[in-house]
Order: structure tokens, then C-alpha cells, then sequence
């Protein structure tokens, strides 16, 4: 088990299967071997740029806790405009 201090990585979190459900998503039929690993660092670097942005966006607000508002305004502010859909349930992506 790892200690609480250390991060558990995305590269060790992203399992082949879930790398394939991303691709597919995106219109791709199948993935060479050498993809997964640039996947994975693609998916790690995003992951990391978004919680520094997320971490400035919380810290204006002068909290401890990262709340699910904190990301929506992260990801607007990188320009990925993501809405939720209280109708549904569930959130979605638009362009």
C-alpha cells in the first residue's frame, strides 16, 4: 500500500481497456502498442494542468476543499465549456 503523501499516478490508473473506451469514443477503431503509453502521458500531463488551475480557482476562493463548481470553472476557464444537464442526470460536453 502507498503512503498518503504519495500520489497515486495516472499512468498506473489507466488500464489498457480504458484507454481503448476513450479512442472508440473518438472514432478510432483500434490502437497500435506503442499508443497506450503516449496516451497515458497525454491524459497524465492534461490531468496535472488541470488541478494547477483548479488549485488557483479554489485558492481565490479562500477554501480547503476542491468542489465539483471548482472544476466546471477550471475547465471554462481553459476554454473547455462543459454544462450540466440536471434533466438527465448526467453532464455533457458542448462545443
Amino acid at each position: 500500500m502507498s503512503d498518503s503523501n504519495e500520489a497515486v499516478t495516472t499512468t498506473s490508473a489507466l488500464a489498457r481497456p480504458s484507454l481503448m473506451r476513450i479512442a472508440r469514443r473518438g472514432g478510432i477503431k483500434s490502437l497500435s502498442e506503442d499508443c497506450y503509453p503516449e496516451m497515458r502521458n497525454i491524459v497524465n500531463k492534461q490531468l496535472e494542468e488541470i488541478l494547477r488551475v483548479a488549485m488557483i480557482v479554489n485558492g481565490e476562493k479562500h477554501t480547503k476543499t476542491l468542489m465539483v463548481e471548482d472544476i466546471y470553472e477550471t475547465l471554462a476557464l481553459m476554454g473547455h465549456h462543459v454544462t450540466r444537464s440536471n434533466d438527465l442526470g448526467t453532464t455533457t460536453c458542448s462545443k
